[in-house]
């Protein structure tokens, strides 16, 4: 515990003498945001910022805020598009909002369009130009991405093919090593070096080079939500455990705990929840609770909290007000680290709470049809998921870009059964067939299995199958 303590204090003592390129300063709703839950930024083509929160679009123009209620009536039908959240912005300064199945589309003064997807298309794409482009998706190889760069557009598809073409002519196509065939896509460029960078199911980070025909893998990570370049070197992949930076040249990753603000104080980048550079190079955050934070240039690197001493600045004397500072920061970043502990302690513990409760709770009467492409969704996400102990329903509602109340009033009218009995379920069947297997112990089937413990396993075996895993594998033949 002590060393523990004196490698957080060294570390918060490294942090706090770094260099810093960019402060934040937040743009909330006390300056007319509609909500400080902010999913997506990005910049229309006439210089406005575009700012998309659970239920609004909100515009900003550098003083004020235009906002609209993204209403469900105004929706349509999107049968093409099954990926997450996705918003653009075209050279008409349209904006086009896509979720699972749905697109909304606003004219450059937030007036709902109607029917603004022709009848023979079925998906819409806009590239960095602000070219749309109308799709029909073909079924058994769905496009995930559509770019333009440097006259030729390359599209992305499910199974990790890159098709480049030179108006309607196909030039050629290579396929990324892909785990297996991805569900969502976000493709940015990086016109200086004519690569493109691709985040993958939220997990993988790609670059694909347009000279050397190359795909080569930079990262992998849970829930990466966006990715964004700030410089010819750096970019930055917002996560939900935090955010990381990515050296463009040598591929290397690092972790970035925190950010810090034009009043000093620091926000964990826990709660951050995307990041765009505008075509000014000024950098936007968008938060959990903190609106969005605008990026002002302060001595030449993102305002970030770690970052090892070079030995010349260890060289340097520090003056008295200097050190006070330094003692000062580490000071508050215990304090920091403490009350984060105790947040996430209190967190889990009401979490456990909550899914006893559901788990607890008598079983429903389905009242509503099945939806089998949700179910066979969520059920992938859990299977995707089963080593990992702490997937909770928060998680399984989010990879579903649904709310945790929406998921459990879903899942209990369609199946009888809570999003916490539907993932225990999951892991229940999966550790079956590893016993069936015979040839791992019951902590390894447990591990491998997602549960906690061989002994929560067992107590989860009992209430599903009335029996434990020790008598399934005595009464195999």
């Amino acid at each position: 515990m002590k060393r523990t303590l004196l490698h957080i204090i060294g570390l918060l003592g490294a942090m706090t003498c770094c260099a810093q390129q960019f402060v934040f300063s937040s743009i909330d709703t006390s300056d007319g945001l509609s909500d400080n839950f902010v999913l997506h930024i990005l910049q229309l083509h006439d210089g406005r910022i575009a700012a998309t929160t659970l239920h609004h679009i909100d515009l900003w123009d550098g003083h004020t805020f235009q906002s609209i209620q993204k209403e469900k009536e105004s929706s349509q039908l999107l049968k093409g598009y099954r990926g997450a959240y996705h918003v653009y912005a075209d050279k008409d300064n349209r904006l086009w909002v896509k979720d699972y199945k749905k697109l909304w589309c606003y004219d450059a003064h937030l007036h709902p369009i109607a029917d603004c997807l022709p009848d023979s298309a079925d998906d819409v794409y806009v590239d960095d130009r602000g070219e749309v482009f109308f799709v029909r998706q073909d079924t058994t190889n769905l496009l995930l991405d559509l770019q333009t760069l440097r006259d030729k557009q390359y599209r992305f598809y499910a199974n990790g093919d890159v098709v480049c073409y030179d108006g309607k002519k196909k030039l050629y196509t290579v396929q990324a090593h892909l785990d297996s065939t991805a569900i969502t896509s976000l493709v940015i460029a990086d016109t200086l070096r004519q690569r493109f960078y691709q985040l993958i199911d939220q997990k993988l980070c790609l670059e694909f080079d347009t000279k050397t025909r190359r795909w080569t893998e930079i990262f992998r990570a849970n829930q990466l939500h966006t990715i964004a370049q700030t410089d010819a070197h750096t970019a930055y992949i917002v996560s939900r455990d935090g955010m990381w930076r990515i050296d463009l040249d040598s591929r290397k990753a690092e972790t970035i705990e925190q950010v810090m603000m034009a009043d000093g104080s620091y926000i964990s980048s826990s709660r951050l929840n995307t990041i765009y550079t505008d075509r000014d190079g000024t950098v936007w955050l968008g938060s959990y609770d903190h609106g969005m934070l605008k990026g002002v240039r302060n001595n030449g690197q993102l305002a970030v909290d770690n970052g090892p001493l070079t030995v010349e600045e260890k060289q340097h004397p520090i003056s008295m007000e200097q050190l006070w500072g330094i003692l000062t920061g580490i000071a508050c970043g215990i304090l920091f680290v403490f009350l984060g502990y105790l947040w996430h302690r209190r967190k889990k513990t009401h979490l456990e709470k909550t899914e006893k409760e559901e788990a607890q709770a008598p079983v429903a009467t389905p009242t509503t049809p099945i939806d089998h492409e949700l179910i066979n969704r969520a059920t992938t996400f859990v299977e995707q998921n089963l080593t990992t102990p702490n997937y909770t329903v928060e998680r399984l509602a989010q990879d579903l870009c649904m709310d945790r109340t929406g998921l459990y009033k879903k899942m209990t009218s369609m199946l009888g059964k809570t999003p916490t009995a539907f993932i225990r379920s999951i892991r229940v069947q999966h550790a079956v067939k590893l016993i069936q297997t015979g040839t791992l112990t019951m902590t390894e089937v447990a591990e491998q299995s997602g549960f906690s413990s061989a002994s929560y396993m067992a107590k989860c075996f009992q209430e599903d199958l009335g029996k434990n895993p020790s008598e399934l594998r005595e009464n195999q033949p």
